[in-house]
């Protein structure tokens, strides 16, 4: 009978541990998942004021039509990408766009001394920045959730219910204006 108390005593702590496992790995998902919204919400931003800013330099700059298409076209890409590595090139695709753009407004003074454009430079840097702090909490949630998913005795439960390791979000290529910095599996 002490035996069988024992038996029952170590099975119970062992589906006890399982539970907080599992539970653990869950809440780590859940906060990288969370954490990925809010990168995708200021991406969505950021996508939100790239045709003001084309249709601002367009006025200025009539005759450079292959670069609004590119950064147009950049746009609908990274808009349209939803998986992690592509979502990752197309929004280095257009933050290089972007820089293109940027580079032909210095060109034009008048188009420097715009009050909307201005305005629109500083929300372009503004989301930036906060793309670039969003990417850092979300790849920092990554972190912790794979330690869990990857490291021993949690690999285990991680293993048995299909939790997988998440992909980091980088954006190696962001403007120069925003520190460099995220991504979602």
């Amino acid at each position: 009978m002490n035996l069988l108390h024992i038996a029952l005593a170590a099975g119970a702590a062992v589906l006890l541990w399982a539970m907080l496992s599992f539970n653990a790995l869950v809440r780590a998902r859940s906060k990288v998942d969370e954490a990925w919204s809010d990168v995708d919400v200021q991406l969505q931003r950021r996508h939100d004021l790239v045709p003001n800013l084309v249709e601002a330099v367009r006025g200025y700059a009539l005759h450079e039509g292959t670069l609004f298409r590119e950064v147009t076209e950049a746009r609908a890409a990274a808009v349209s990408v939803h998986s992690c590595g592509r979502r990752e090139v197309a929004e280095a695709d257009l933050s290089r766009a972007l820089t293109s753009l940027r580079t032909v407004s210095e060109q034009y003074p008048g188009l420097r001394a715009s009050e909307s454009f201005r305005r629109l430079q500083a929300q372009l840097t503004e989301a930036e920045t906060e793309i670039q702090a969003a990417r850092r909490i979300y790849n920092t949630n990554v972190q912790k959730y794979n330690s869990r998913v990857q490291t021993f005795p949690g690999s285990l439960v991680a293993g048995l219910a299909a939790f997988k390791p998440r992909r980091f979000f980088d954006l190696a290529l962001m403007p120069q204006s925003a520190p460099r910095e995220v991504m979602y599996a």
